[in-house]
């Protein structure tokens, strides 16, 4: 199980962005470990994916995908998703180990700069009932598009909270909620660093390092020096970060009513 969430950042002149985050932790048999990776990003297109539930299959076929060769450069963002959508059951039914259920959240850019807009699905499967598909409309403002996992729960609960501060409708306000919500243990589930994947307007996709505990990580792993120079961060508060934690713009400060006692 997870917490997953996927946001978009709306400015004064429309969708800027789009967002898939997670934890870190897998956990079976009594045991726990806090360095999975649950977010992909394909190399050469404007596309992300993220999973919760079972971990094996979604793992190897996501690891494929991000690769970007199963997409024609002029499909619409829903046959992309629709083409994804075939691969991945046309793979499901020759994989070789019973599976739990899961479900895949992918999100694109259709366009590209001023005027482009963002595209969020979610396929998921379930032995009670076979596949489901279900797209995610976009709000005119930045918001939490959607949350998944075991931690979805908790996690909706922070980003209440964080609505009703001073700096609500905000991808500040959605990335720190979800942090908050992880660092409170409350899913015994989700656990371990954060993951960060997101789409601007313009460019191919941003993996971000997340700053935990005073180190950076990407995709879960701890980014060592100096290798880690090259990554781009943001701390709990979504505050641009050098790899050290350093902020290297503007402070966020955290809002009074939510200050950490």
């Amino acid at each position: 199980m997870t917490s997953l969430i996927a946001w978009l950042a709306v400015d004064n002149r429309g969708p800027s962005s789009v967002y898939l985050a997670s934890d870190s932790r897998f956990s079976g048999g009594g045991s726990k470990w806090d360095c999975g990776r649950k977010l992909f990003a394909c190399k050469k297109s404007p596309d992300i994916f993220a999973y919760c539930g079972a971990v094996l299959f979604p793992t190897v076929i996501l690891g494929q995908l991000d690769e970007g060769l199963v997409f024609s450069a002029n499909l619409t963002p829903l046959e992309r998703f629709e083409t994804i959508t075939v691969k991945i059951k046309e793979s499901l039914q020759n994989f070789p180990e019973a599976q739990h259920g899961f479900s895949i959240v992918y999100a694109t850019r259709d366009g590209l700069g001023f005027g482009a807009s963002f595209f969020v699905a979610t396929l998921t499967w379930q032995p009670s009932y076979g596949w489901k598909t279900q797209l995610t409309p976009t709000p005119d403002h930045s918001d939490l598009l959607l949350a998944y996992g075991s931690g979805a729960t908790v996690t909706k609960e922070f980003h209440s909270a964080w609505q009703t501060s001073e700096v609500h409708r905000t991808s500040r306000a959605v990335f720190s909620a979800f942090c908050d919500a992880i660092a409170s243990g409350r899913d015994i589930y989700s656990g371990g660093p954060p993951q960060l994947v997101g789409i601007y307007l313009r460019g191919h996709v941003r993996s971000f390092g997340v700053i935990h505990n005073g180190s950076c990580f990407l995709n879960g792993l701890l980014a060592n020096p100096p290798t880690s120079s090259n990554i781009e961060c943001r701390n709990s508060l979504f505050e641009p970060c050098d790899p050290d934690g350093k902020p290297n713009a503007q402070r966020h400060a955290r809002p009074n009513r939510l200050k950490r006692s």
